[in-house]
């Protein structure tokens, strides 16, 4: 170790172990502007010789001091902040003002905090809030100022009303009065709710409610006798040993417990030692208070001190249905607490007989992510609970046994946890600054360093090879060092009633941020001997898809992307693809001959995009459109080699019963069906009994038909299915109404299309067969001059190759039917009012544009693919777009035969023409929409969608299917 890390780490914790010995509490929070006005708003009791003298003046001097130009006072992190501070502000101001209202400067002071307020709360979006208690406090706040003459109304005060009544029915004032609540932190929103004499019996020993002076100096202003207690709790908060605020209080006092154990476990996990004096004292500390608290706080730091001991009482108090809580009638889990329960869980050494807590907190936690749901109500930073997930995989795989149980009792964690643990490596090396440091600040760097540490030595990422993590680890411990001087000044990150800093815990995070070992070059390897290879990729399914990255490397959007980027993307791919094989939807009876190339494309191109894009997108999001995106592969093939080649002569019968499958989806909508219900659901698979069995992978009647053929039951059983799958996915039945009408516009199109599509063969093939002659066509002038492996005119009259691609071409794509659920995907992702404020499709201009630029890439698309399969249509006879009179003008003015090489010159150039309408109508819908979370998803989708399109200029990754 450092010599002067280890003099550095022993001097924080000497101290620390000696503020403990004292006996008094101590704590390190920054001081807040919220609390101090509480306490500068107390006066004496009527009855004391002091009565009406305001007890702490100098927290209003601090209060005044801390006033902006603006009027307002400072936000320290969150929009919440600088409301609560200003509101609290304010009205310390009005009641200092009644005892001397001439007092000029007090009367401007309040003039401008009122309009600073108003305006603050006029911008305020209340929907992205997530703070201890929020929407009872303003609310409450503003009641009070109401009281003062101080009358403010704001577009979102109706909906913060509604929220604070439904949080309060279910909190009569009787629960207040019956036993322990965490409410008791926050006593200063229920003045006027509840009788304050009634909760005395609930004050803390030190005099506090619940560590709380906002709290406590509301109890003590509003209970009819004074409590000297409670008194002098706020004096010792006021003038703690450190000194800290000069007349500001912190928002939580004392914090002993909290700074202790999160400083022990920090050590600890990084193997910084903990000298035995040390040691003995945070003991003693941490098991009175165990005792006396039944045994719910330190746990893991007693361990790290070989102090541990039951988790019982811990496991019976918190643990819910699906995942652990903080407190009781909790509105927002936190995500931290459910990482800090599983390494609690898995340092310990009977962590097999937790298995099911285990099981619980994992899914809980890498089902938030997936989902792209982790709202952490601790702390502001990102990297903050990446590093405690980090630091929890990393302990679940130093036990195979534990990591092997676990997946038995939950199967797809086997896929997600890599996947999840993929998208936090890559996320952190994305948004690590060239001066190696994240965000600039010390504290979140060491966040950053400790994550990537931990990441590295989980089995997939050895696999993968760390050296991106090496390189970027190193980058950061040279920026802490280069600024050893600010590890002990903390930034406002921690998140309270406001948000707060804390100098121990930026020392003690920078400290084993600077200590932790550099991880041993791992070179990646196909068949790795370290360790147990129970949780590495098979070689085959990673040469495979190398394979295909080495493909998608060759396209210009994937073209610039760094190897270690490529390599992780095609490791998150090759879990993606594991969980499509196990749990992809068996619609579709298997007709395409070969392999499925696209089999490995397929999720190499949504995680390479996702990365190209900076992950705009949820992971569930992504895997949702790898499943899309198969089955659209999946339907041509069923529609070419089952539709095409069984009914061509009954295609209007196919069409009839397309659209009456549609009819059948509509009134579940009008009439309010359930989803599960079976008129809205469709045939299911015991349905099949009724229409046909499976033999050879294609459904056959049980009645009349051949033996060697499906009937029109059977096809009308397969559509419905996959109408059924995507009109009723969970995120588009959240939607909108109009969301899934159109959807099932576009999908009725779509499937439409590829009737079309199919007699449009038919008729090719009609031509090529002219005069009998199947190897020869004949051209304008009755010469049978052009071969079979040549491009063959199509001739329909009227019909153009411009009306064609972009109708049933476009169509046929499968992409105006994609983009459509590829919004409701989004839509469902987003909070609730984003979900209002983001449809791309809600005004007559946006929806105009964003229609307009899936037209271009639906028809840029359908290019690109008959640009790659060109070889393979003019085989299958299929209708390309080269197929087109227009393509056969070089014939006329050359005398020369077309061929491949000239049609596809041709049909290069128009592509790139609707490519310039594509960008043009994009970057008119992102002037109008603004850049925002939607229109990057937006673009994420085109580019997934062009990215396809050029993987077939370099590859036909389709499959025959005659």
């Amino acid at each position: 170790m450092n010599a002067s890390l280890q003099d550095q780490s022993h001097a924080l914790l000497a101290t620390l172990a000696a503020q403990c010995s004292a006996g008094q509490g101590f704590g390190s929070m920054s001081a807040s502007v919220y609390d101090t006005a509480w306490l500068s708003m107390v006066r004496k009791a009527a009855n004391s010789r002091t009565a009406g003298t305001w007890l702490f003046p100098e927290c209003f001097e601090f209060i005044l001091a801390q006033q902006l130009p603006s009027g307002a006072w400072e936000s320290y992190s969150t929009p919440v902040d600088g409301i609560l501070n200003t509101a609290a502000a304010l009205l310390s101001l009005k009641k200092h003002i009644q005892t001397q209202p001439e007092h000029d400067d007090w009367l401007i002071r309040s003039h401008k905090a009122e309009m600073a307020l108003k305006q603050m709360l006029y911008e305020w979006d209340m929907q992205s809030a997530d703070q201890v208690g929020f929407e009872i406090l303003i609310i409450s706040l503003l009641d009070l100022l109401q009281q003062e003459g101080v009358s403010i109304d704001f577009p979102q005060l109706g909906a913060l009303r509604a929220i604070r009544s439904a949080k309060l029915a279910k909190l009569p004032p009787s629960t207040l009065y019956q036993a322990p609540s965490t409410l008791y932190h926050s006593l200063e929103a229920f003045i006027g709710y509840i009788d304050f004499d009634r909760v005395h019996c609930w004050r803390e020993a030190n005099g506090s409610m619940m560590g709380s002076p906002a709290s406590t100096a509301a109890y003590l202003m509003n209970s009819s006798i004074w409590d000297e207690e409670a008194e002098g709790y706020l004096r010792n908060v006021l003038h703690r040993a450190n000194g800290f605020g000069h007349g500001g209080v912190p928002c939580a006092w004392p914090t002993t417990i909290f700074e202790v154990s999160w400083v022990i476990t920090t050590f600890a996990a990084v193997g910084m030692p903990i000298g035995e004096t040390e040691a003995l004292v945070f003991c003693h500390l941490l098991q009175e208070t165990l005792v006396a608290q039944k045994g719910l706080l330190g746990f893991e730091a007693l361990h790290y001190l070989g102090r541990s001991g039951s988790v019982e009482s811990l496991i019976h108090t918190y643990e819910a249905s699906e995942h652990f809580i903080t407190y009781p009638q909790e509105r927002n889990h936190s995500f931290s607490a459910n990482c800090n329960v599983l390494i609690l869980l898995l340092v310990r050494e009977d962590r097999a007989q937790q298995l099911p807590q285990i099981v619980k907190a994992a899914r809980f936690v890498t089902n938030q992510v997936f989902k792209s749901h982790v709202k952490e109500k601790w702390h502001l930073n990102e990297l903050y609970w990446m590093m405690l997930l980090g630091r929890a995989y990393e302990l679940l795989f130093n036990h195979d046994e534990i990591a092997i149980k676990l997946f038995g009792l939950a199967p797809n964690l086997r896929e997600d946890i890599p996947m999840v643990s993929l998208y936090m490596l890559m996320r952190i090396l994305r948004v690590q600054k060239r001066d190696g440091s994240w965000d600039g600040i010390c504290e979140v760097t060491s966040y950053g360093i400790l994550a990537l540490s931990s990441l590295g030595k989980l089995p997939w990422i050895q696999q993968l090879g760390n050296g991106g993590i090496i390189a970027a680890m190193a980058l950061g411990k040279s920026f802490l060092h280069s600024k050893r001087g600010e590890w002990g000044k903390g930034e406002y990150l921690w998140v309270e009633k406001v948000t707060y800093s804390s100098d121990v815990l930026s020392e003690a995070y920078c400290l084993a941020g600077a200590f932790v070992p550099m991880p041993s070059i791992v070179q990646p390897e196909l068949t790795p001997s370290s360790r147990s290879q129970t949780f590495f990729l098979p070689d085959k399914l990673l040469v495979g898809m190398r394979n295909s990255g080495n493909l998608l490397a060759r396209t210009p959007l994937c073209s610039k992307i760094q190897p270690y980027a490529l390599h992780a993307a095609e490791m998150q791919a090759c879990f993606a693809m594991q969980a499509l094989q196990q749990q992809l939807p068996n619609i579709f009876p298997r007709t395409a001959k070969g392999k499925d190339k696209y089999a490995f494309i397929i999720p190499l191109a949504l995680t390479l995009c996702a990365e190209v894009h900076g992950c705009l997108v949820s992971l569930s999001g992504l895997y949702e459109m790898m499943v899309l995106s198969i089955l659209n592969f999946h339907v041509d093939e069923y529609m070419e080699g089952i539709v095409e080649r069984h009914f061509t002569e009954h295609l209007d019968v196919i069409r009839s019963i397309v659209r009456q499958i549609f009819t059948e989806f509509s009134p579940c909508a009008q009439n309010g069906m359930t989803n599960g219900s079976k008129e809205c659901m469709g045939p299911t698979s015991q349905d099949s009994e009724d229409l046909g069995t499976r033999r050879n992978g294609v459904i056959q009647s049980q009645r009349d038909a051949p033996q060697d053929r499906p009937t029109f039951d059977n096809v009308r059983l397969v559509l419905h299915r996959f109408v059924a799958h995507i009109l009723r996915h969970p995120a588009v039945v959240s939607c909108p109404t109009r969301l899934q009408t159109q959807l099932a516009f576009e999908l009725e199109t779509f499937l439409l299309a590829h009737i079309t599509h199919a007699q449009d063969n038919y008729r090719l093939r009609a031509q090529w067969h002219v005069n009998g002659n199947s190897s020869a066509n004949i051209n304008d002038n009755g010469n049978n001059t052009v071969a079979r492996s040549s491009p063959v005119q199509y001739h329909e009259p009227g019909r153009t190759f411009y009306h064609w691609v972009r109708s049933t071409s476009a169509d046929h794509t499968s992409c105006p039917f994609s983009f459509i659920f590829f919004n409701c995907l989004v839509h469902a992702g987003l909070s609730k009012t984003n979900q209002v404020d983001s449809g791309v499709l809600r005004s007559a201009r946006t929806a105009y544009l964003a229609e307009d630029a899936c037209r271009h890439l639906a028809s840029l698309c359908r290019m690109y693919n008959d640009f790659g399969s060109l070889g393979r249509d003019t085989d299958e006879c299929s209708l390309n777009s080269v197929n087109f009179p227009e393509f056969f003008h070089v014939v006329e003015r050359t005398a020369a035969p077309i061929t491949h090489s000239n049609a596809k010159t041709e049909l290069m150039w128009i592509a790139e023409y609707e490519r310039r309408g594509l960008e043009t109508a994009m970057e008119l819908l992102e002037h109008e929409l603004g850049s925002n979370e939607v229109v990057g998803a937006l673009r994420l989708f085109i580019d997934l969608t062009d990215l396809y399109g050029q993987i077939y200029v370099l590859r036909d990754v389709g499959t025959r299917t005659q």
